[in-house]
This record gives structure tokens, C-alpha cells and sequence, in this order.
């Protein structure tokens, strides 16, 4: 299989799977597993974290794996969806896996489905299939450590099978809620899921429902939590366009004046909440001393994170907030970081999401509304986003094509103005890809 085949066929997962009535059922983790057992059972031959929660898990995944790597050893990591790339959801040492080496991965998962016909809930999700591809790919290149970025809560996730070391549950929010539930209680059940007994576990301050069931896993499986804001403490010192400084108190060490190159007071909260996991992974025999630590933090690059792709003329922003707890985080840093200044807002939302509480954060940061439709079969349609912002802001214009609307947010502001591109991956992919494909318009 070539690249083009390779994609073809994981996409094909997507188009050519039954409908099932009742999909978030065990039947996901016996099929997983049993997609893992076809494959020799790579996710067994390498030591992991798990990272799951509603905000902040793939920066906090990106952080903890950045620091280890720092210290000498070899990382995977395992994050999704991808922006522009699919290989970008699973990488070793901060380069991406090659075509070759992903076709090749593809095509052996692609014989042990066929093998497995008849399997518990057969065939196996894209999702699945990715993560499979990645545990292969890890497994094959011997990594000291996968650092694992959990889909969908955590319970019944495809990266689950993997037995991790530390467990990370970042800030639990309503999002998913058709396959999670509607309450934080819940939510919180789900992702405690990835806690193993005697386990260690790592979390961050949480409303009173999650934070209670978090404790009340921690303390059934007898698991060690680390808590941040009590056994961790941190302080940000400066938060700024450059990024935010923060002192973290650990329970090993204290770290002080940490730079973090991410928009954001709640970058602290990701760093404070990592370095809580690396020190986890030293008591478990790795060794993470503090200049790795620095080192690690300090060279970090997290694409479309609050990222400033242009910083003038107008100041342009890719994020790929998706939910009311990231455009809160959004919201923070637009008034922070750029008080006073006019935003123009593109935004696309798949139809799963809050779209009205989604809109009630930022609406009032936005003088101008593009609605766009995210490049996803999903996508709600941009006429429903529009609606959305009104009557809260008055200039609302309907683009299709996110590239399109970005173009018309470009033509529509001053050039002191920020124009922000949000709401979905998949409108923060395409927009990426163009902007690589057309460096003078970073520039202009």
C-alpha cells in the first residue's frame, strides 16, 4: 500500500461502518482488544501515560512527552485528530512517522480486520484502527515511554489497553455528552477509567461532583493522586504574547520561572499538571532531572493552540478550541493578552458541540462573525452557526469554505485589528495547510 491507499483504507472505516444503535458499550474495549490480540499485542511492550479530560490533555500529553525526551530517552507520542497530516498523531522524538512505515503499519492492520471477521463488534473503528497503527509503530521502534492522548473519555477508549504507569485527568467539562452523559458525575466516572489499581494518578483542581469522583477511584483501586493545587502547588508569573513564566512547587522539587512558549494562564494549570505526571514517572525509575524539565518546557511547540501565526497587520490566530471550557480559555487570552483590540471571529462547529454556550463565551469578544463549515461530514451547517451569534453581534456573514471565510476576515478588519480562527480541527487544519501553502500571506 502506497500513502493514498493507506489513508483511503482508514477513511473507507469511517464511511463503510453499520450504524449501531448502542455504540458506547464494552463491546468497543473487547474489540479493541482483540484487534490488539490479532496484531501480537504491541500496546504490552512499552510503558505508558494516559492522558484524558475534556481541556488541556494534548498540550499537558505534548509537555510531559517534550520534558522526557529532554531527558535522554525515546518517547512516543499519541495524539488526535491531526491537523493537516494524519501522521501527526503519532510521532517519536518530535518527528513524525514516515509514509513508508505508516503504509506498511496500515497494511497489516488492514489483514488482521480482514482475519478478525466475525469479532465482537467487528469491524473496528478509524479510531481504533489509528490507535493500533500507533501502539504497532511504538512497539516496533522500542520507545522507553508512550505518552497517550485518550480519545473519548476513558473507560471504554480504544487507548486504553495500554497499561499506564500514570494516570492524567485533566479539567473534565461537558463535552460528548451523548455518549459520556449530560453531568460532570459522569463524566468523571468515564474518565476515571483509565486509573489502575495501585496505580498513580494525577489530576487538577475539578468542580466539587468530578473531583469527589475522582478521589472516590483513586481511594477504591488504591492508586496514589496527585493533586494540583494541593500536593502541587503553581503560580504564574507572567503571561504575555510570548507565552506565560510559572513557578511549580512539586512534590520532588520546585521549578521556578519555567518559560512555556503556549498563549495562556491555563498553560500553567497543562505544566503544573505535567511536571506532577514526570515526577510520577521518576518514582516509577525514570529520571527527569530539573534542566530537562526547563529544557523540555522551553522548546515546546503545540500548533493551533491559541497560536499567533501573524502578529500584525492584522494579528492573526489559530486555535482549535472546540468546547465552552477551551473558548473560555480563549476568551481569557483575548482580553489579556490583547485588551481593547477588535477580533474578528471565524468559526466552524461540528454538530455534536454546545454551539449556543460556545457562543455566549465568545460573542462578546467579536465584532465581526464569519461562519464557515468545519471539513467534516459532521459539520453543522454555517447558516446554524450564524444563528447562534445573533443578535449578540452585529456583523454576521456566512462563508463556506473556512479558507474562503478566512480570506473574507482578512478584508473585513483594520490592521490593528485580530482576526481568530476557531471552533474545530477541521477548520483549523484546512486553514494551516493554506497558510504553509502561501508563506506572503502569513507575511502581508
Amino acid at each position: 500500500m502506497n500513502i493514498e491507499e493507506s489513508l483511503a483504507y482508514l477513511n473507507g472505516l469511517i464511511a463503510g461502518r453499520p450504524s449501531q444503535p448502542a455504540p458506547y458499550t464494552p463491546v468497543k474495549m473487547d474489540r479493541m482488544r482483540h484487534l490488539c490480540g490479532l496484531l501480537g499485542n504491541p500496546e504490552a511492550e512499552f510503558p505508558a501515560v494516559l492522558v484524558a479530560g475534556t481541556k488541556g490533555k494534548g498540550s499537558t500529553a505534548a509537555m510531559i512527552a517534550s520534558m522526557v525526551q529532554a531527558a535522554g530517552y525515546r518517547v512516543g507520542l499519541y495524539t488526535k485528530p491531526h491537523l493537516v497530516d494524519f501522521r501527526e498523531r503519532m510521532r517519536i522524538n518530535g518527528e513524525l512517522i514516515t509514509q513508508e512505515e505508516m503504509s506498511a503499519l496500515v497494511g497489516e492492520v488492514r489483514d488482521a480486520i480482514a482475519r478478525g471477521e466475525g469479532g465482537p463488534g467487528w469491524p473496528p473503528t478509524y479510531f481504533e484502527a489509528s490507535a493500533a497503527i500507533a501502539f504497532m509503530y511504538f512497539a516496533r521502534r522500542a520507545v522507553d515511554l508512550a505518552v497517550v492522548e485518550v480519545g473519548i473519555g476513558g473507560r471504554l477508549d480504544a487507548t486504553n489497553v495500554v497499561n499506564p504507569i500514570v494516570s492524567v485527568i485533566t479539567t473534565v467539562g461537558y463535552d460528548h455528552t451523548d455518549l459520556l452523559g449530560n453531568s460532570l458525575r459522569r463524566i468523571a466516572e468515564e474518565d476515571t477509567g483509565i486509573i489502575r489499581p495501585t496505580g498513580r494518578a494525577v489530576t487538577v483542581p475539578q468542580p466539587a461532583a468530578a473531583s469527589e469522583v475522582i478521589e472516590e477511584a483513586a481511594a477504591s483501586k488504591g492508586a496514589t493522586l496527585t493533586r494540583v493545587g494541593r500536593e502541587i502547588r503553581y503560580r504564574t508569573l507572567r503571561s504575555s504574547l510570548g507565552g506565560i513564566r510559572v513557578t511549580v512547587c512539586g512534590q520532588r522539587r520546585s521549578y521556578r520561572d519555567l518559560v512555556v512558549p503556549l498563549l495562556g494562564r491555563h498553560q500553567a494549570l497543562n505544566a503544573a499538571t505535567a511536571v506532577g505526571a514526570v515526577e510520577g514517572l521518576e518514582a516509577a525509575g525514570f529520571v527527569v532531572p530539573e534542566a530537562a524539565v526547563r529544557a523540555g518546557l522551553a522548546g515546546l511547540r503545540w500548533p493551533a493552540r491559541i497560536e499567533v501565526v501573524r502578529h500584525c497587520c492584522p494579528t492573526l490566530i489559530v486555535d482549535v478550541a472546540h468546547n465552552a471550557v477551551s473558548f473560555q480559555a480563549l476568551r481569557n487570552v483575548l482580553d489579556e493578552v490583547f485588551p481593547g483590540r477588535r477580533v474578528a471571529l471565524v468559526i466552524g462547529v461540528l454538530g455534536n458541540k454546545d454551539l449556543v454556550g460556545i457562543a455566549r463565551i465568545i460573542a462578546p469578544r467579536a465584532s465581526v462573525v464569519i461562519a464557515t463549515r468545519a471539513d467534516d461530514d459532521r459539520a453543522l451547517p454555517p447558516a446554524d452557526v450564524a444563528i447562534a451569534f445573533c443578535p449578540g453581534v452585529a456583523d454576521i456573514r456566512i462563508v463556506e469554505d473556512p479558507v474562503d471565510a478566512l480570506e473574507c476576515a482578512l478584508d473585513a478588519v483594520s490592521p490593528e485589528d485580530v482576526v481568530c480562527v476557531t471552533g474545530s480541527f477541521h477548520v483549523a487544519g484546512p486553514v494551516l495547510a493554506h497558510l504553509a501553502a502561501a508563506p506572503a500571506l502569513q507575511a502581508r
